[in-house]
């Protein structure tokens, strides 16, 4: 009897446990999101390591997901990327169509004390081995209303290569 108890107790600990873990991470999820959210509008480019570049952001289906458009310009070339942001499960991700022709995605953890929301790579579809060149990361710094910053890391042979570093005021 006292097997089959433990055993019980065991069982109910679990389901309690998977009960209360998705909300916790649906509540950094939403609130990451909102803090996406509160970017849709225009952007352009301040201080930054890439040719000048904008971004215009808008949310979409209803409100579920935001779309953001990036146009930069690459050996004198415009190029525009897209990147749709998520919330699958409570869970913030993102998928981000590349350049490179492939299209990572990652998940996202917001920390509110440092207004951080960090993306780690997930998989990537159109990535024919881990050794081709990708977006591996995302880092985005909330400064205020008007100022936010992106940092992204792209992997080639399973290594860092470079790091793109923007920051973005929002045009008035």
């Amino acid at each position: 009897m006292r097997t089959t108890t433990k055993v019980l107790a065991a069982g109910a600990a679990m389901v309690f446990a998977f009960a209360i873990g998705p909300a916790r991470a649906g509540d950094n999820g939403t609130a990451a999101f909102e803090q996406l959210k509160s970017l849709a509008g225009h952007w352009e480019t301040g201080k930054s390591s890439t040719e000048k570049a904008t971004l215009d952001l808008e949310l979409t289906a209803g409100g579920t997901a935001v779309i953001e458009r990036a146009h930069v310009t690459n050996g004198g070339k415009a190029v525009e990327m897209i990147t749709l942001y998520y919330l699958d499960a409570g869970q913030l991700k993102m998928t981000h169509y590349c350049m490179a022709g492939n299209q990572p995605t990652m998940h996202g953890n917001y920390a509110p004390d440092t207004k951080t929301l960090t993306f780690e790579f997930e998989g990537a579809t159109n990535l024919k081995s881990p050794n081709d060149g990708h977006m591996h990361h995302a880092v985005y710094t909330f400064i205020d209303n008007d100022h936010f910053r992106t940092t992204w890391t792209f992997r080639k042979d399973q290594k860092d290569a470079f790091t793109e570093d923007v920051t973005y005021a929002r045009a008035k």
